[in-house]
């Protein structure tokens, strides 16, 4: 199960690699191509998108954090299949069983001693 999750991760990761590799030498192409931009001219297409709500939203701490815990969540976080999240469910809830027994068999014991060692099992 987890063998899975570390594959696929791993196709996913080695894909991207890929796209980053075309995009950065189709960035580099353009970049030659294109004149570079003035500051005045950066400062519109930088102010263009603070002017809607959204924008300005985004602009902020919180706004940012949101947005940006967002598309981790949306784009790069691999969620488990239901098969998945149903056998690691099963799996929590046998573990938390044992575990409370196993606690449950050591108070009761522990208890039976403390009664015995103050002397009111006579």
């Amino acid at each position: 199960m987890a063998n899975k999750m570390a594959e696929k991760k791993k196709s996913t990761s080695q894909s991207q690699v890929a796209a980053s590799k075309s995009g950065s030498e189709k960035g580099a192409a353009r970049s030659a191509r294109t004149a570079p931009r003035t500051s005045k001219q950066e400062g519109k297409s930088a102010r263009k998108g603070k002017n809607t709500l959204l924008g300005r939203f985004r602009s902020t701490r919180f706004g940012g954090f949101i947005y940006d815990a967002y598309y981790e969540l949306r784009y790069k976080v691999t969620w488990p299949s239901f098969q998945q999240a149903r056998n690691m469910t099963i799996a929590v809830l046998i573990i938390s069983g044992v575990v409370g027994l196993l606690l449950w068999l050591v108070d009761t014991g522990l208890y039976y001693l403390f009664i015995q060692l103050i002397g009111g099992g006579k």
